[in-house]
């Protein structure tokens, strides 16, 4: 879910107001590359600030839906109600990345981001794509349930797909707010708009247990989230219209385009394919496994683009080398980071799925395993990528994408005719390493000082994972 930024005063920020959570944050980020020694100035303390409340923002979701998740499968619904939503989901949000004109992110960078007209004008586009994609999705609902031989999906997908136009119509302003980095009013808003749709779900499923509690939410939150942000905008929406602005905005958009489509494509779409061979118990245990290792890694990978990339960033605008060791303290702590993710998913997921989901759920346990072990390859791989970024360059991270395509259409070719499910997911847990060869690359052309210790640090984490696996086996 898409965070809502919300106006606070300079004001605010100078006088401390979020000092209990910036106090933390001020003593962490004593040990983050380029912050070390410097100044407690504005620009620092906006930096602090805004970040703060971003990992305070997905804290709190990530508790929501979680928590929100684990009482629907042990209580209320069943694997097949997951499954099915599972489907809905990915239907949807591939139809939105394949669509991302990467509005907001425009207006964030671009010189007239302030400018009202600027804004309604990308307001506008956001609501006619949003209207694009429910009409889109509407049409391809009766297809798409044919397809998967699933009757309920029709109903199911084109009322999910309310969700999208109602996102279309989120307030322009969110942008501005994100552009002064001003989230506190953001952070509070969401965590409103999750635990709506957590009630909706809750109240929906007591009183007739079935993916509708699912879907409904996904409704529920959307509306919230999208009210929401015009209680809290302090500008109104209007009809003016800049035809310079617009190509600027969709010329921008159309490197995004091709960014998200090769993401969505290169992962996020695996639960569509997936989802055509198994049946919806195993899709539902698969979504859930995968739900689960996401809260472990993401929240971490967000620290690596948010703080990590742009202190990196000046790091190597001032003095490559220095950087290339900075990198190098980084990543043998990010190895350790990454090798305990591995071990905890290995030796606990079973564990974990008995004690949070319960013996209807089982066949989650070894999936989470193994896609928990790709989650902790993906966070080392996250700080590769961000480095190659720092020098202006995405074609490493491009053709990465394009090569984790390619070896997930044959693998997961040869798996579901050879191998069943558990190939499938073994194709799945190690289809970062895909991706991870071209960036390799790049640090070798880049960063050529720290191969030595970016491929010792790989084999390494590596080797633990299969040294933890087979102990595991041994005792079992």
């Amino acid at each position: 879910m898409s965070g809502i930024p919300i106006i606070e005063s300079e004001a605010a920020v100078a006088t401390g107001e979020g000092s209990v959570w910036e106090y933390p944050a001020t003593l962490a980020a004593r040990f983050i590359p380029g912050l070390k020694g410097k100044q407690y100035s504005k620009t620092l303390r906006t930096a602090l600030h805004g970040s703060t409340w971003t990992m305070l923002g997905y804290g709190g979701t990530q508790v929501v839906r979680t928590a929100s998740t684990i009482i629907l499968a042990r209580l209320l619904l069943g694997p097949k109600d997951f499954g099915l939503v599972a489907l809905v989901n990915v239907f949807l949000g591939g139809l939105d990345m394949l669509s991302d004109l990467g509005i907001g992110m425009d207006v964030v960078q671009n010189r007239r981001g302030d400018d009202p007209v600027f804004i309604n004008t990308a307001f506008l586009i956001q609501v006619g794509r949003g209207l694009i994609i429910w009409a889109a999705a509407t049409a391809l609902a009766y297809p798409f349930a044919v397809f998967y031989k699933q009757p309920a999906l029709l109903w199911l997908a084109m009322v999910g797909a309310i969700s999208t136009g109602l996102r279309g119509f989120t307030s322009g302003s969110v942008w501005t707010m994100t552009r002064h980095v001003q989230l506190r009013k953001l952070t509070i808003l969401t965590l409103i708009s999750e635990g709506a749709g957590f009630l909706v779900a809750l109240v929906w499923a007591i009183v007739s247990p079935s993916a509708w509690a699912l879907v409904v939410s996904r409704v529920a939150s959307a509306l919230v989230y999208m009210v929401g942000t015009h209680v809290v905008s302090e500008n109104k929406v209007s009809t003016e219209w800049d035809s310079q602005a617009a190509r600027e905005i969709l010329y921008f958009g159309a490197g995004i385009f091709i960014s998200t489509a090769t993401y969505f494509l290169g992962g996020e779409a695996e639960r569509l394919v997936v989802g055509k061979f198994v049946d919806l118990v195993e899709l539902g245990c698969f979504s859930l496994a995968l739900t689960i290792s996401s809260v472990a890694t993401t929240g971490l990978r967000q620290i690596i683009s948010q703080v990590f990339f742009p202190m990196m960033a000046q790091k190597v605008r001032d003095d490559p080398e220095k950087a290339a060791k900075h990198y190098k303290s980084v990543r043998l702590g990010l190895l350790a980071l990454s090798a305990c993710l591995a071990v905890g998913f290995i030796v606990g997921s079973r564990w974990i799925v008995a004690l949070l989901l319960g013996p209807k759920y089982v066949m989650t346990g070894w999936i989470l395993q193994l896609l928990g072990f790709r989650g902790a390859l993906e966070l080392f791989t996250a700080a590769t990528g961000s480095m190659l970024f720092t020098v202006g360059t995405a074609k490493y991270a491009a053709t990465g994408n394009l090569t984790k395509i390619v070896f997930l259409a044959a693998g997961l070719a040869v798996a579901f005719t050879h191998f069943g499910f558990a190939g499938a997911v073994w194709v799945l847990a190690v289809s970062p390493i895909a991706a991870y060869i071209p960036l390799l690359v790049g640090m070798q052309r880049h960063f050529k000082s720290t191969m030595r210790t970016e491929l010792v640090s790989f084999a390494l984490l590596l080797v633990c994972g299969a040294v933890t696996a087979a102990f595991l086996r041994m005792i079992a």
